[in-house]
């Protein structure tokens, strides 16, 4: 079984990650993260498999798969995020498939 988790992000700055050409602009921008389900006995559990973030370019919506450490650091960075410390709506620790860090 799989499932996909959608959260927005806000930018203060522009900002930029590995896999764009270019700064992007400062914003709102939706992640996507595809997890699946782990064959477990006692408890659900799932493992995230990728992580997207959507780029509006000239009318056209890009889907650029990134490193969630590193949109995480980039988020910290920019301090844009409710609270400082962290980048969505939950705890960093509460992200699906996420080690404490992300």
């Amino acid at each position: 079984m799989t499932r996909t988790r959608s959260q927005l992000v806000v930018f203060r700055r522009p900002f930029v990650l590995r896999g764009l050409a270019s700064l992007q602009p400062a914003g709102t921008y939706r992640v996507d993260t595809d997890e699946e389900q782990l064959d477990t006995l006692t408890v659900v559990a799932w493992r995230r498999t990728a992580t997207v973030v959507q780029l509006e370019r000239e009318g056209i919506t890009e889907h650029l798969a990134v490193d969630p450490t590193e949109l995480r650091e980039a988020l910290l960075r920019d301090g844009a995020q409710p609270g400082h410390d962290a980048p969505y709506s939950q705890s960093p620790k509460s992200w699906p498939g996420m080690p404490a860090a992300l």
